[in-house]
């Protein structure tokens, strides 16, 4: 990879990583009820927001080295992949997108529309940059044909099998078909495989101390894929 590219795959994914921590308090978390006034003295009133204030940007600066080094990781896995800068682009969309979906779900068991919508959108439009600047639509016309594929089976299991499943993870999957479809069908068959083995010691532990069955799905949807397009690739 040129040093441009590796460059633009850096602050791309420290961008994201920066963003992450305020883009999750917006859709996991309530706003706080705003406090009266201390009555412990304006110092350490003035103390504990100096603290309130340094904690976010920590965090930011940490989820941006982090999703940077992620980045550049994935980059390096797909190096020689054969969609090129183009399937590198689509997947990290997908992981950037994919690290704030899982964390969401985690925390309110919901996959929110917009940011699987804006996350399509993005991947849509390299597939057709792509095809439009090769004159070769392979690579859309799979991911196209991929999505409609693992999303219907998701939407199966959600009407059919009355699973645990929401409409959230059928977009979701849809997404992420497409993703793997621009790689190839045994990266579909796989990405949509290993949700359900990575998942298992989670529900059989739910099992053994008679939880509730509610599982979020999307960290497996996510990860699953991700696994799938390394070693597919």
């Amino acid at each position: 990879m040129n040093p441009v590219a590796l460059g633009l795959v850096l602050s791309g994914g420290a961008l994201a990583g920066l963003t992450l921590p305020h883009a999750y308090t917006r859709l996991a978390t309530k706003p706080a009820v705003a406090a009266g006034p201390s009555k412990l003295g304006v110092a350490e009133g003035d103390t504990s927001a100096a603290a309130r204030s340094v904690r976010p940007v920590a965090v930011s600066a940490l989820c941006g080295i982090g999703m940077a080094v992620a980045s550049g990781g994935l980059a390096w896995l797909l190096r020689d992949a054969r969609g090129g800068l183009p399937l590198l682009a689509v997947w990290l969309v997908v992981m950037h997108n994919g690290v704030l979906l899982a964390a969401v779900d985690v925390a309110i068991r919901r996959l929110p529309t917009l940011v699987i919508s804006i996350a399509a959108l993005a991947v849509g439009t390299v597939l057709a940059g792509e095809a439009a600047i090769t004159g070769q639509a392979q690579m859309l016309v799979t991911a196209t044909l991929a999505a409609a594929a693992l999303g219907g089976l998701y939407l199966a299991l959600v009407i059919v099998a009355g699973s645990g499943m929401g409409l959230g993870d059928v977009r979701l999957a849809a997404l992420l078909g497409a993703a793997l479809g621009a790689i190839s069908w045994p990266a579909v068959f796989l990405g949509g495989l290993l949700p359900f083995v990575l998942a298992v010691p989670e529900a059989l532990a739910r099992l053994a101390l008679r939880r509730a069955h509610s599982i979020a799905f999307g960290p497996y949807l996510v990860a699953g894929a991700l696994i799938a397009a390394v070693f597919c690739s």
